[in-house]
């Protein structure tokens, strides 16, 4: 059976930047699927990259600054993470996205962005964010879904 990690990365000292962290730890919680392994990166790029490099497929969560409305998705495959030059989507990119970038033939997934409402030093989620918990649950919960589906048809 295939490996499949899902990997929360962010800062929770910075409000909403510390959402792939929160996300993966309520799904933690609530999902058991034997082959999917919910994972807390934070910050650590080294250890991401370590910890990427032993699973088939992975789906990383995080906060993506996009335009688009507070809690919004965006799913973007890890191969084309390369057409974004600058890699401006999220401010984990300075290294964990361009070695994703450069390994795009080993290194298959999805990123699921979130779009924050407030990045600031602070502990804890944005009112904005916080309002939307079960719905953000729901809709990344969704996303996985779909992207595991797909891949499963590809």
């Amino acid at each position: 059976m295939e490996k499949i990690m899902v990997l929360g990365i962010g800062n929770q000292l910075m409000m909403d930047d510390g959402i792939g962290i929160y996300l993966v730890e309520e799904l933690k919680k609530r999902e058991c699927t034997s082959n999917i392994s919910y994972l807390v990166g934070e910050s650590d790029i080294d250890y991401c990259i370590e910890q990427i490099e032993g699973a088939s497929f992975v789906i990383i969560l995080d906060a993506v600054i996009s335009g688009k409305e507070p809690g919004d998705i965006s799913n973007y495959p890890l191969a084309n993470l390369h057409q974004h030059e600058r890699l401006d989507i999220s401010p984990h990119n300075l290294h964990l996205f361009h070695v994703l970038a450069n390994e795009k033939d080993k290194i298959k997934g999805f990123l699921i962005g979130v779009e924050p409402y407030e990045i600031r030093f602070h502990i804890g989620l944005s009112q904005t964010l916080h309002q939307k918990w079960d719905l953000l649950i729901d809709n990344v919960k969704v996303a996985i879904k779909n992207i595991i589906t797909k891949k499963k048809e590809d």
